[in-house]
């Protein structure tokens, strides 16, 4: 398989790097959205993984990239602080896919249980990209959101990678197999908050009736 046809050029040359390269993009894939993880991760699975070993290896590289990308958004958050940041997204975020509203529902999200929108979130589009930087900005303990954070992305790249290496062979393109991960992803997720709202509103029923 060509790396050409579906990565850019300085990515290609990056890869050339091995296992440093591969942590190298998958830091820059979680700071700037060029790339969507669900096209580089199944990419590099089917690409840049000769082996079960080998695989151990590019997720446990992949990860460590992906948490210091993490980081780096989350320290920026802190230094900004709340006011400076929202006026940033207010001006900018437009141009990075981040509106004002979205940095709003997550900083509300962070409110009620930052761990596990930490862990979630890392499997939502676009929302994995920025969740650090509203975490920074409302203090969230630094070692909660490195654990949390952690968790989230080893299993987002290693389901990712993982479907990738095991459908190497399939000569299917990566950004197919990418979005029909993330489209079936999606349809769970929604499909658990269904699930949950319908209980929530009949066991409210129940209270009401009771």
């Amino acid at each position: 398989m060509s790396t050409a046809m579906h990565l850019p050029a300085f990515a290609v040359e990056i890869l050339s790097w091995g296992l440093l390269g591969i942590g190298l993009l998958s830091l820059i894939e979680k700071l700037i959205p060029i790339i969507p993880s669900y096209v580089l991760f199944v990419f590099l699975g089917m690409a840049a993984v000769a082996g079960p070993g080998e695989l151990a290896a590019v997720i446990a590289v992949s990860t460590l990239g992906s948490v210091i990308g993490g980081l780096a958004w989350f320290t920026l958050g802190r230094a900004l602080g709340e006011q400076r940041a929202e006026s940033a997204v207010q001006r900018y975020g437009r141009y990075v896919l981040l509106s004002p509203g979205l940095f709003e529902r997550m900083k509300r999200s962070y409110q009620r249980n930052a761990v596990v929108v930490t862990l979630v979130g890392h499997a939502i589009p676009v929302v994995r990209f920025y969740l650090p930087l509203p975490a920074g900005v409302l203090s969230i303990r630094w070692m909660d959101f490195v654990l949390a954070s952690a968790a989230g992305c080893l299993v987002w790249n290693a389901a990712l990678l993982s479907i990738g290496y095991a459908v190497r062979h399939s000569g299917l393109p990566p950004v197919q197999v990418g979005i029909w991960v993330v489209l079936g992803l999606l349809a769970l997720e929604g499909g658990g908050v269904a699930l949950l709202r319908w209980y929530h509103a009949r066991r409210r029923r129940g209270m009401a009736s009771a």
